[in-house]
């Protein structure tokens, strides 16, 4: 997993404001909007799709998607969405009916990129870009996208991607049920088997500020032995919709992986801030702090920081 963006929904630095985190010269300090990308296999999986996706995709070379899980209908998770055209493109009837474009710029064929997500989000994409699902008669190309309700996609029925015989070539996808305030919303759990048999994953928690005692223990069972939890972790203090550092902390101490990082940060504080927030705070969660000492982690996350399990 590749951490594309690690900021809040402004972005760090934040537009206008000349704090000490937003005019620091560290590049730890620079969040784009939240978003990752997963290699598995050859294979290219993008979470959320928010306005700055077209500058991720570029920094990141992004070249093929497989398919993109959405966590929720917010604009910094979202508002991306068209710039996904490049990797699957449905063309308008005056392109499909002039044989010189239609063969300049072929449509994709199939049902198009497979975006996974909730019910309740696909309602809401339905309804933010209805452009996308009608057919339209002049203009460009559009994205030719393939809304696919993950709900029922459980730990014990996961969506499994991949065709190929080896298991360890295959990834499962398991969404854990969240609440963003009086927001519903999607984490992700991915994993896969490796060659010993071992069930290994990362946990992508963003967005949140309440995960369930049932949402905990599917997070646990999805991941196997979980390397990697990316957890909303806004700021210091509480927040209404967003874990701050503590709520953060607590939710790790319960779900145990080895690595543990923070995302979705405001400007309040810097990188280092930070870190240095949680080792003064670790001696509260033991469970953590006995994993720190046999080697693991817990950490601010930083764009382009590449985790792997």
């Amino acid at each position: 997993m590749t951490l594309m963006g690690t900021g809040t929904s402004h972005g760090v630095p934040v537009i206008a404001c000349e704090c000490s985190v937003c005019t620091s010269s560290d590049s730890h300090d620079k969040r784009l909007r939240c978003s990752a990308l997963i290699e598995h296999n050859n294979q290219h999986f993008l979470i959320d799709v928010g306005p700055d996706f077209r500058f991720q995709a570029l920094k990141f070379k992004i070249s093929r998607l497989d398919a993109v899980f959405i966590t929720h209908s917010h604009a910094d998770h979202l508002h991306g969405i068209d710039d996904l055209r490049i990797f699957s493109h449905k063309n308008s009837f005056a392109m499909s009916h002039d044989k010189l474009i239609a063969e300049k710029y072929p449509e994709t064929s199939g049902e198009g990129l497979p975006i996974y997500t909730s019910e309740r989000t696909k309602g809401y994409i339905h309804e933010r870009f209805p452009y996308i699902f009608v057919d339209h008669d002049k203009g460009g190309g559009i994205p030719k996208l393939h809304l696919i309700s993950i709900d029922k996609n459980t730990s014990e029925n996961p969506l499994i991607l991949g065709a190929a015989q080896d298991e360890s070539e295959k990834i499962q996808v398991v969404q854990i049920p969240m609440l963003h305030g009086n927001h519903h919303t999607n984490g992700y759990v991915f994993a896969y088997v490796d060659c010993q048999g071992r069930k290994k994953g990362i946990a992508y928690l963003t967005d949140c500020n309440f995960i369930s005692e049932e949402s905990l223990a599917e997070v646990k069972k999805a991941g196997g032995e979980l390397e990697h939890l990316v957890i909303d972790a806004l700021r210091e203090k509480e927040h209404s919709s967003h874990c701050n550092f503590l709520q953060a902390m607590g939710y790790a101490e319960k779900i145990g992986a080895k690595h543990t990082h923070f995302t979705h940060i405001t400007h309040d504080m810097s990188h280092i801030q930070i870190q240095k927030y949680i080792d003064s705070h670790l001696s509260e969660f033991p469970n953590l702090r006995e994993i720190v000492r046999k080697g693991g982690s817990v950490s601010p996350a930083y764009d382009g920081e590449i985790l792997n399990a």
